[in-house]
């Protein structure tokens, strides 16, 4: 045990911590893709293993190593020459670069034991990861899964209780205010517009992120979401001039970049959120 626990201090202490995090990023990144495309078709993200989409080729080891491969392969399958989507590095590149940051903010930034730091940079990176998923998966398919929503709640709160950061009954709270601000403001644009504004899946969304990181974690990314959508939005739409009336928009990955700033930045956020930083 102690042995265990000088190899943890070790590499919490050591600039090898930050190789560690972003090869562990960049593996979960590659699973985050295999998640995104399979549960949205609900398929099993297990079986089959990887093959490619045209051929039906199964994937080597050697051809699946995140990032590397596709710069090897030039983005093409070795066997059909079938493009490959850059989003499949991209997204490997985006978990990599999460888990940096999860690193850096619980890990380095505070002091503790390294074990209990250790054991937050697995869940919160977890977390984080979770969100990358179900926003590709609403990207593609306008489609918050209850099979990744429905156990992520009690998994978030019984593993965020034996990390210890955020009190239960803050936890409890996040949950039920999380899911009650969308499904409110859902009925209210239904009676109002006389059409559906945000969906449920969004709430079970807002839920997860409620007890994940706690009320005030829930409702700074609820408000944070529409200055997200904001930014991204217009945007794209002048790029492919299209104008917002009659688009629909998954707006899942609006409340995942907002949890998920408020997760990496905590009291670095915008006036007048910082009250809401732990």
């Amino acid at each position: 045990m102690h042995a265990a626990a000088d190899a943890i201090t070790a590499l919490v202490q050591s600039p090898a911590g930050w190789v560690f995090a972003a090869i562990w990023g960049a593996l979960w990144g590659s699973f985050a893709n295999v998640a995104i495309y399979r549960v949205g078709l609900y398929e099993s993200v297990v079986r089959p293993g990887s093959r490619c989409g045209r051929c039906g080729a199964p994937i080597a080891f050697y051809d699946n190593i995140p990032i590397l491969s596709w710069l090897v392969l030039r983005g093409h399958c070795r066997r059909c020459g079938a493009k490959i989507s850059a989003r499949y590095p991209l997204v490997e590149a985006l978990g990599a670069a999460i888990a940096v940051a999860v690193w850096w903010r619980f890990v380095v930034a505070p002091e503790g034991d390294a074990v209990w730091l250790l054991a937050r940079f697995f869940y919160y990176h977890a977390f984080l990861l979770v969100l990358v998923i179900l926003a590709g998966i609403d990207l593609d398919h306008l489609l918050l899964p209850d099979r990744i929503t429905y156990p992520a709640i009690p998994a978030f709160f019984v593993f965020g209780l034996l990390v210890g950061d955020v009190p239960a009954a803050e936890r409890l709270v996040g949950a039920v205010a999380g899911y009650a601000m969308v499904a409110i403001t859902a009925e209210l644009a239904w009676l109002i517009l006389q059409k559906e504004g945000m969906g449920y899946g969004d709430a079970k969304l807002l839920a997860m992120i409620g007890v994940a990181l706690g009320w005030r974690g829930a409702v700074a990314s609820f408000f944070l979401a529409p200055f997200v959508g904001l930014v991204i939005v217009p945007p794209i739409l002048l790029f492919r001039r299209r104008s917002v009336f009659g688009v629909q928009i998954p707006y899942g990955p609006f409340l995942v970049v907002g949890a998920a700033a408020y997760a990496l930045l905590g009291e670095r956020l915008p006036w007048p959120l910082t009250f809401l930083a732990r």
